[in-house]
């Protein structure tokens, strides 16, 4: 384990190496506050920004803009570096570049990776120390993401985090979390990112978090999609890059784990599990993108100093591994987006939940010594660790099956009144076409059954579950109904929202709540008389009634249960109640003779 003594040492040492090889005027102090106040703090909003300033003022291959403003007014913040200072998605696209995007303070408590950019940018730049990693990269660095919630600025905002002595919140002004939005994205600061990036559609992408969940030797551990969720060929890149990430950062003294969840809480001799993130969930999301998204997760017990150095590093390899051979990743990436927009895509199911097998490999883990205690006060048992490393062998079980997966149409259609969710999945760049006139199509779809709403609210929403049947019927599309061609690069993402099964799908979260909703209701008086003529003009429906009763004692005990079963099966029933109103075209003749208008320009430009 690294000691509190060699956190500082590392600081100084990132702090001394950055002043001495500076190239600015003498006069100009690029030290950050972090390194001024010896690793113990982070800076707020202003003077964030402020230094993000004057690097851009100071350095030809810096620019400091914004991509959005918060709720509480606040710009979010965008440092863009590229060696021959192309600062815009145009002009690097045309280039051999790859675009990396690197992220910190979506939970703004979680502040290590601002720190980290900070230094490594003026390293990049006005310092000269690592000039080289930007030749062949165009690095996009957000400093705050969750500027609000970073001003919600305290010493008590983090319980199980050590240092800095002051941080910022971990949830938005709004108190929604930024990483739980990034496919049903209801904040304006993730709808503000979808547009950053979808307009530079980076190559890869890093968001920088801290964690606990036990104490280990650890610094540093990730996240990444590589057991089934993302395509391919970025697949096979991001397993060549883990592994040169791992001897890089032990060869300089940060090893790295897996993102660390055990079986049983807080408790290493469990084992570790691995798992496949959800697109609410940054890594989740970008894989649907066919992009390699890196999750870090610094160790939020170890001292900050360490933390701050150990994402330094990280980013710094990332870099380097991205810089030396730029053309794979892209081409993984382009691989990935040409093969998702072909016919042969639509020929499989489509993965959409995951869960993990009862395979496992065993492994070194680096630990800490603890023991399992009985508590006096709770009556609760929890771990208490101590302080020297010990070394465990403990069961992985690092391999994920589908749990669920959906057969994927020609197309999707949207009725033209679902104007939210169409909005939502232009914002996501799925491309969008609109039915110039009306259409009459036999469709595939589903009926919702057995519908439970979470009963407390969950990021602003309440969730519903449910089990679906699925349906073919005809259906009238009015004008401007949208038309999502599964035939382009975001397939998976629009799949996601639009098949109720995938995880964070917009039925879930409850963008269709409308249609569970019954608007009509009956009279005693009115179904009583209506049920005995029911019953007359058809006699099976006395037997059916007869069978249902038998089966269910409840229902046959209860009168309005009975009254609303004749009322189903009268014509004055909505038989649109609970019905799904995304059709799916399974047939690409018809999806290529519907009468659209032209490609919507909000999505991918293919």
């Amino acid at each position: 384990m690294v000691s509190s003594r060699t956190s500082l040492s590392i600081a100084l040492v990132l702090l001394s190496l950055a002043a001495a090889s500076c190239v600015a005027p003498p006069e100009a102090d690029w030290t950050t506050d972090f390194e001024r106040s010896e690793g113990l703090r982070t800076p707020r909003y202003e003077a964030t920004i402020d230094f993000c300033r004057r690097l851009a003022e100071a350095s030809p291959r810096l620019r400091l803009t914004e991509f959005g403003t918060s709720p509480q007014g606040r710009a979010l913040p965008l440092l863009i570096a590229d060696r021959r200072g192309r600062f815009t998605p145009e002009e690097v696209h045309v280039s051999a570049n790859a675009v990396v995007l690197v992220q910190a303070c979506i939970h703004a408590g979680e502040c290590c990776g601002k720190d980290a950019g900070l230094m490594l940018l003026r390293d990049l730049t006005v310092a000269g120390r690592y000039p080289e990693l930007l030749d062949n990269v165009t690095l996009l660095f957000i400093p705050i993401f969750n500027v609000d919630g970073h001003e919600r600025f305290g010493p008590y905002n983090r319980i199980n985090q050590n240092g800095p002595e002051e941080m910022g919140w971990r949830v938005t002004a709004q108190n929604l979390n930024l990483n739980r939005d990034f496919l049903k994205a209801d904040t304006p600061e993730m709808q503000a990112w979808l547009r950053l990036f979808n307009r530079w559609r980076p190559d890869f992408i890093v968001d920088i978090h801290s964690t606990d969940g036990a104490d280990y030797q650890y610094p540093i551990s990730y996240g990444l999609e590589i057991r089934g969720s993302m395509a391919p060929a970025p697949t096979a890149w991001t397993r060549a890059y883990l592994a040169e990430m791992e001897l890089a950062m032990a060869a300089a003294g940060f090893p790295l784990a897996p993102y660390v969840v055990f079986r049983d809480w807080h408790d290493p001799r469990s084992g570790l599990v691995s798992w496949v993130a959800p697109p609410r969930l940054s890594q989740g999301y970008t894989a649907l993108h066919n992009r390699p998204g890196l999750l870090v997760e610094t160790h939020m017990l170890k001292d900050y100093p360490i933390r701050v150095a150990a994402t330094y590093e990280l980013v710094k390899q990332s870099l380097r591994f991205v810089n030396e051979d730029p053309g794979a990743l892209r081409e993984a990436v382009r691989e990935a987006d040409r093969h998702t927009a072909s016919p042969a895509f639509r020929e499989r199911h489509l993965p959409v939940r995951f869960e993990s097998t009862p395979d496992s490999v065993m492994i070194d883990f680096l630990g800490v010594e603890y023991e399992e205690v009985q508590s006096d006060l709770t009556g609760g048992r929890w771990f208490r660790f101590g302080k020297e490393p010990q070394n465990f062998r403990i069961p992985f079980f690092d391999q994920q099956r589908p749990a669920a997966s959906v057969e994927l149409p020609e197309a999707y259609l949207l009725p033209a009144e679902w104007t939210e969710v169409i909005d939502r999945l232009q914002l996501h760049g799925v491309q969008v076409r609109r039915l110039a006139s009306p259409a009459t199509l036999t469709v595939q779809s589903y009926r919702f059954r057995d519908a439970e709403w979470q009963r407390q609210p969950y990021e602003g929403r309440h969730p519903v579950e449910f089990a679906l049947d699925p349906i073919t019927e005809e259906r009238t599309f009015a004008p401007g109904s949208a038309v999502v061609d599964i035939r382009q690069p975001a397939a998976k993402v629009a799949a996601h929202i639009l098949e109720p099964e995938a995880p964070d799908s917009y039925a879930y979260w409850g963008f269709f709540d409308a249609v569970f909703s019954r608007v009509e209701y009956v009279e005693s008086y009115v179904i009583e008389e209506m049920a005995e003529r029911m019953i007359e003009e058809n006699p099976d429906l006395a037997r059916e009634l007869a069978e249902a009763k038998a089966a269910d004692a409840e229902f046959a005990g209860n009168p309005w249960a009975i009254r609303y079963w004749f009322y189903q099966r009268s014509p004055y029933y909505d038989h649109r109640h609970n019905i799904y109103p995304v059709g799916k075209i399974v047939d690409r003749e018809v999806v290529e003779s519907l009468p659209v208008e032209g490609v919507d320009q909000a999505g991918y430009g293919w």
